[in-house]
């Protein structure tokens, strides 16, 4: 229990009301640009929101810092005070004291009550010392802070957080939900300092979002000058995290049992907002049964109207139980920011440390802020450069290059302990098959397509898919996920642990020979390492050319696919493209989405004709078969759904620009899906296009007759006759006969003896055995039989005409060459003529 625990409360009300003093003097204006700026920036990485009002920031800023605002000459032009006189450490350092957690004593209250009358006098402010007079005379006893119950071993031992205000950030604002947050990760990651300064900042918050705050740590080891030093754990096992509890809140256990303890301490837990958070839990998920302590995540699942919480540090997790957190190695930058704020300036000068020197700092602490912190303990502790200290560190001659290596040796059993051990024994046996295959083939990152390549194609999916998940080696910190891709780096340090631990309980490297997928194993690193030997691959060139070498040998496209993927460039799609049947491939056009880049440049212009010509006649073999019959589930229609994917994926389509032999077959299946509009655009102003824009035409005329939609027929025919007066010799035959068909239609009412000119000798682009030429000269010889009896000719011509007609339909009949639809309307109209027929005598 807290003694004189008023000392907090007026602290924390004095910065409240010194919060609201400087809001009503003050604003961004009128305050220094530099300071503002370091507020506000401070108060981003706190905070959950992304824009802050200039009292939000004030939320954000301590007792020092306040009173700087207050005592600064452009505050002090607006408001005057005499707070330069006041002398606020003795304050300051209560107010940092491991965060509300140390008594008080008596003389210390009275002080502390004593400097904040002084602060509340010197703002020269009648309203203020009114507030603060009644809030010591009445309300102080019922005044609620945030309270802090800790079981800690060693204490906070940084000033500022380095290198984790986004996963700060970010745990903020995740614990808006009632699901338990763990935080994972190797040692000396910083996953305590993370929840210390996440506590430090709930504490100082004027909003209060906890009223208890429990801080129940299980630490057993510390590493520290250079060693791993070992102590009595406070906190054992769940039945003491329980006694603790009880402890704090005041519950007398005397005459309970245990299971009566344990539901006081839930209930009165989850009737305030509370935050629990249980820090090193790894030494009980590995030691103890994790029951018990699942069953504690899970009360805080099912409490989802309570506002109270849980955060687990661990370096491996529970489970399934709550959502981790994975805390990962510094990059360089961070690294760099977390050596100079150890060193002293002086001391960071003189070390004078260069690029070089940088590679190897970064190199030798694998990014582990613990052994970053170690490392610049060491710096501090010798006069010699780093560049001197990096060219020994190899020789391991001088003594600073042995304690460097010792140093490092204990830190990595140090990460590690009670981390492998969490995971079961084929999780252990992939990660050991991953850190053999990273080792012996320098791969220093690998990505979620490589995994998937050993399960499938290794068979190591045999150790079971829920045992390989990546988030697990994430988890313990071999994977750190690089942003934005599915790329990981992978862990040099863990590597090494794993390479020469002799600990019963773990499945290391050496083991790996005994597993059944070693001759699989082998053969790829030997594979990787030629690959390397010619030049330096990235994981995806590797991939692809792992992928290649399994189509060479089995012939199945679906690895030629695979290896797109891992490399998407437009040679490897023009492969991919080559290999497949045409209906599979238009399927495939959305694989193109993956080379906009290429498909839009000039320089590829030939990769990308190759693949306009693949994907047009793909399309047109595509139609044959739909009206053949040949082809499921595929209809014209989305022929021109395909098409216009192609015009969106490759420029050149959409600009024109494809070579005139793809042109060609393009308006021919344009035409046959009646796209006649898309034609016209690509045949306007093309000579050599002429006869397909001429087909067009005729389509658009024929189509035109029937539904009367579209331009009419005079103004096709007029452009019709032109072409055939300007390019005769550039219209098929087939073409020209269709085209007196079609006009000889559109004008036999209003001229039919126009029509029959048309029609003369129609039967010279009749073909017996070719269905739609059948289906042509019968519509002639119906259109020629209504001409005479329109122009009343001798019957003679007409019955001559009809035996043509009965004929050739008969036997087109018979043997099926005709359109169902086109027979029956041929049937009706025949009929009708031959009723004129017959009364025309």
């Amino acid at each position: 229990m807290i003694l004189n625990i008023n000392g907090y409360k007026m602290i924390f009300h004095l910065e409240n009301l010194l919060r609201d003093f400087c809001n009503e003097y003050s604003n961004k204006e009128l305050m220094d640009e530099n300071t503002y700026n370091q507020l506000e920036a401070s108060a981003l990485k706190s905070s959950t929101d992304d824009n802050l009002t200039f009292r939000e920031i004030l939320n954000f800023t301590h007792l020092g810092e306040l009173l700087d605002i207050i005592k600064s000459k452009k505050f002090k032009q607006n408001k005057s005070n005499n707070i330069n006189s006041i002398n606020p450490s003795f304050l300051i350092k209560h107010r940092n004291d491991i965060m509300h957690s140390r008594s008080i004593s008596n003389d210390e209250l009275e002080k502390i009550q004593s400097d904040c009358e002084h602060i509340i006098d010197a703002l020269n402010e009648q309203n203020y010392q009114n507030h603060w007079h009644k809030f010591i005379n009445d309300e102080i006893d019922e005044y609620r802070i945030p309270l802090l119950h800790m079981v800690y071993p060693i204490g906070k031992n940084f000033d500022k957080l380095v290198g984790r205000q986004e996963e700060l950030k970010k745990l903020k604002y995740e614990l808006g939900a009632t699901i338990p947050r763990s935080i994972t990760g190797q040692g000396g990651l910083g996953k305590t300092a993370l929840v210390l300064q996440l506590v430090e900042d709930f504490l100082h918050d004027p909003t209060q979002p906890f009223e208890n705050i429990y801080f129940m740590s299980f630490k057993n080891s510390a590493f520290e000058n250079g060693k791993i030093t070992r102590f009595e754990k406070s906190i054992n096992n769940h039945e003491d995290l329980i006694y603790r509890l009880a402890s704090f809140m005041g519950i007398d256990t005397v005459t309970l049992t245990f299971e009566e303890i344990e539901n006081m301490v839930w209930d009165n837990f989850f009737k305030q907002k509370s935050l629990l958070i249980l820090d090193n839990l790894e030494t009980e998920i590995v030691k103890s049964n994790l029951n018990e302590f699942t069953q504690i995540a899970e009360k805080f699942i099912m409490s989802f109207s309570s506002k109270s919480r849980l955060i687990i540090t661990s370096r491996f997790g529970l489970g399934d139980r709550e959502a981790k957190t994975p805390l990962h190695r510094f990059n360089l930058e961070d690294t760099k920011t977390l050596i100079k704020n150890y060193l002293s300036e002086e001391n960071y000068k003189k070390k004078n440390i260069n690029e070089f020197d940088w590679e190897w700092i970064q190199k030798y602490t694998g990014g582990n802020p613990g052994l970053i912190i170690a490392l610049s303990n060491f710096l501090i502790s010798t006069e010699k450069k780093i560049s001197d200290i990096r060219i020994e560190f190899d020789s391991q001659y001088t003594e600073e290059s042995k304690v460097l290596h010792n140093q490092h040796d204990e830190f990595i059993n140090f990460c590690f302990e009670n981390t492998v051990e969490s995971m079961n024994e084929n999780s252990q046996k992939f990660l050991a098959v991953l850190c053999y295959i990273c080792s012996e083939s320098n791969l220093s990152k690998i990505s979620e397509e490589f995994l998937t390549y050993l399960k499938e194609e290794v068979g190591l999916k045999n150790l079971g898919e829920g045992n390989l998940r990546s988030q697990i080696f994430s988890n313990i910190g071999f994977l750190q996920p690089l942003p934005s891709s599915d790329k990981f780096l992978v862990n040099e340090l863990l590597m090494i642990y794993l390479d020469r631990s002799n600990s019963e309980n773990i499945f290391n490297v050496y083991q790996v020979k005994d597993l059944e997928w070693k001759p699989e194993i082998d053969e790829l690193i030997n594979f990787i390492n030629e690959i390397q030997f010619e030049d330096e691959v990235t994981i995806d060139n590797l991939l692809s050319e792992l992928y290649t070498s399994k189509f060479i040998r089995t012939g199945e496209n679906m690895y030629l696919i695979k290896s797109y993927f891992c490399l998407p460039t437009l040679s490897k799609l023009i492969k991919v493209y080559k290999s497949l049947d045409h209906k599979e491939l238009i399927k495939k056009f959305n694989l193109m989405e993956k080379n906009k880049s290429e498909l839009s440049n000039p320089y590829f212009k030939k990769d990308q004709e190759k693949i306009v010509s693949m994907c047009i006649n793909a399309l047109q073999v595509t139609y044959n078969d739909i009206v053949q019959k040949r082809v499921n589930k595929l209809f014209q229609s989305d022929l021109v759904k395909y098409f216009n994917q192609l015009e969106t994926y490759i420029p050149i389509v959409k600009r024109k620009e494809i070579p005139l032999y793809d042109k060609k077959i393009l308006c021919k299946l344009l035409n046959n899906v009646q796209q006649y509009e898309l034609v016209r655009q690509w045949t306007n102003g093309v000579p050599e296009l002429i006869n397909e824009r001429f087909f067009m035409l005729i389509k658009s005329l024929n189509k035109s007759l029937i539904s009367h939609k579209g331009p009419r027929p005079p103004q096709i025919i007029k452009e019709c006759d032109e072409i055939l007066k300007r390019y005769p010799s550039d219209i098929t035959f087939k073409h020209q006969g269709q085209y007196k068909l079609y006009k000889a239609k559109a004008i036999y009412k209003k001229d039919p003896q126009e029509a029959l000119v048309l029609l003369d000798n129609y039967s010279m682009y009749y073909v017996s055995d070719n269905a739609t030429t059948t289906i042509l000269y019968l519509d002639a010889l119906l259109i020629t039989m209504e001409c005479y009896i329109n122009l009343s000719v001798e019957i003679e011509k007409i019955e001559n005409t009809e035996e043509r007609f009965l004929k050739i339909f008969n036997r087109s009949k018979s043997e099926g060459k005709i359109f169902e639809r086109n027979r029956d309307k041929m049937e009706e109209k025949y009929k009708m003529l031959k009723i004129r027929i017959t009364q025309y005598n």
